[in-house]
């Protein structure tokens, strides 16, 4: 769908219109050319920046007379404004980069999207502003997420407390009650009540509560007490946390607008599942553990829960038989019976190690199967414990649940007769097997940091695997490439 480069689209655009123009008509600017002008210089709202789509051009305010200086000035203001429009179609439909210059394997999401036809449809349209909301996903987690980003857009805009930069490690009690600064950024973040005039200073008890409300909502334990990790979020400036919002408005239109059935959703830095409703609405949601940053980490794409297996057997991967487990075999030759290991052939004769049903099996007692060339999948565990963590990337990379039984519960039910306790007793029965789903169950693994939540809170959490700053340099990219296309249509009008 894209053309060598945006004034290649311009030049076709106006190819298809007959080298008409469309926002100039009788020698005046129409009502449409404004209302798109406005919405491009509040695009900033949407998670974008307005530099990106002409923001400095303002609508010549008198009638065009047959003069050369105001031919050329109604001109640039209609070729902008078109090249403007064009990109914004473009980028709230499918967003500013293609996923995979992320290594997200999402299917593409502008099937259909003529972006000439579109911006043709708002030359003609007195209010834009809902032809442009029709363009992003109309998902409530999208939605406000949008909200969010508004809401820190103005905090950014006002006069921002600021933290001194700390010089070694904060000790806990030593910014806790003695920092008025932090308690009116916790105001601001509306983490602590305003301030009643006449109870004064917040109360101990207020604070620490609202110390871990924060702790919470950036991804840091909830102790109470001001640590370095929370002297640190606490100093991050709100054009920050502006910019992580916009990063995951950007991630959402990667993704495809309908599916065939209520997806499952994993987000790897919040370490959470939810389960939607038709109406992308969520009606499950537990904790999950992902891969971890350091080693293997969970990959970003889309595909489908094809079946549930009861009692997996876990066929361990190359890498973890011959790094792990065979040195471990060399320093203990009761290793494998201790954990449960056998050995088995391949049809090659080759040797392989896989650890048999039950308790102790590393997938536990449940695996949900959806084939990929990633070879990664959804699980239970028996190490229950980890869960209690905040921060959740210890896996090979496949997804870890907390609670099998009932996300299992949830996929089963287009299946007759699966309930939970059919499903408890299958985990515990004697035998392995699989159960086809009757509707495969689409699911998406996604990366977002910043969000609003099913309640409203809003999230800031740790950018555990660098997605955020590799994100961040690639829009940089994008937009410099733009910028010079700008000021090439620019320098072709003499002042």
């Amino acid at each position: 769908m894209r053309s060598t480069s945006d004034l290649d689209q311009l030049r076709e655009f106006y190819e298809a219109c007959g080298y008409a123009p469309v926002w100039v008509r009788n020698g005046q600017v129409t009502p449409s050319a404004k209302a798109v002008l406005q919405e491009i210089q509040n695009v900033a709202e949407r998670g974008l920046d307005p530099k990106d789509y002409s923001s400095s051009l303002d609508a010549p305010s008198e009638p065009m007379t047959m003069t050369e200086d105001s031919i050329n000035l109604y001109t640039e203001f209609e070729l902008k404004l078109s090249l403007g429009a064009l990109l914004l179609v473009r980028d709230l439909r499918c967003g500013r980069i293609a996923p995979k210059t992320l290594h997200a394997d999402l299917p593409p999401p502008c099937d259909g999207l003529i972006p000439a036809e579109f911006v043709w449809k708002l030359s003609r349209t007195a209010d834009p502003s809902l032809a442009f909301d029709s363009l992003e996903p109309a998902a409530p987690g999208f939605i406000r997420t949008k909200e969010a980003l508004r809401h820190y857009l103005a905090l950014s805009r006002r006069p921002q407390t600021v933290l001194p930069i700390l010089h070694g490690a904060a000790k806990s009690k030593q910014f806790l009650f003695d920092t008025a600064a932090i308690t009116m950024i916790l105001t601001e973040t509306g983490d602590l009540a305003p301030a009643n005039p006449i109870a004064g200073t917040p109360s101990d008890e207020a604070l620490v509560l609202a110390i871990k409300s924060f702790q919470t909502r950036h991804g840091l334990p909830a102790e109470g007490s001001i640590t370095g990790e929370t002297y640190k979020a606490l100093a991050v400036p709100m054009q920050n946390r502006v910019a992580q919002l916009g990063l995951t408005l950007e991630r959402w239109r990667w993704v495809q607008r309908t599916f065939s059935e209520p997806p499952v959703v994993v987000n790897i830095p919040e370490f959470r599942v939810r389960a939607y409703d038709t109406n992308l609405r969520v009606t499950l949601s537990m904790k999950v553990i992902v891969g971890g940053a350091y080693h293997r980490r969970t990959p970003v794409f889309q595909n489908q829960i094809s079946s549930v297996i009861f009692r997996p057997y876990w066929n361990i991967p190359t890498s973890i038989q011959h790094n792990e487990v065979e040195p471990a075999m060399r320093h203990d030759h009761a290793y494998l019976a201790k954990h449960g290991y056998e050995i088995v052939r391949t049809d090659g004769g080759r040797m392989r190690i896989r650890q048999r049903p039950g308790d102790q099996n590393a997938l536990g007692l449940i695996k949900f199967s959806l084939p990929n060339v990633h070879d990664i999948y959804l699980h239970g565990t028996p190490a229950q414990n980890l869960f209690d963590r905040t921060r959740r990337d210890f896996s090979h990379g496949c997804i870890r649940v907390e609670n099998p039984v009932a996300l299992a519960t949830w996929i089963l039910r287009g299946n007759p007769g699966w309930t939970a306790e059919k499903i408890k007793y299958a985990m515990h029965g004697d035998r392995t097997f699989s159960v086809a789903l009757t509707h495969p169950i689409p699911v998406l693994i996604v990366y977002g940091t910043g969000f609003a939540a099913e309640d409203n809170t809003v999230y800031f959490l740790p950018d555990i695997y660098n997605q955020d700053a590799e994100l961040e340099v690639l829009l940089h990219t994008v937009s410099r490439a733009r910028r010079d296309q700008l000021k090439i249509l620019s320098d072709s009008f003499p002042r």
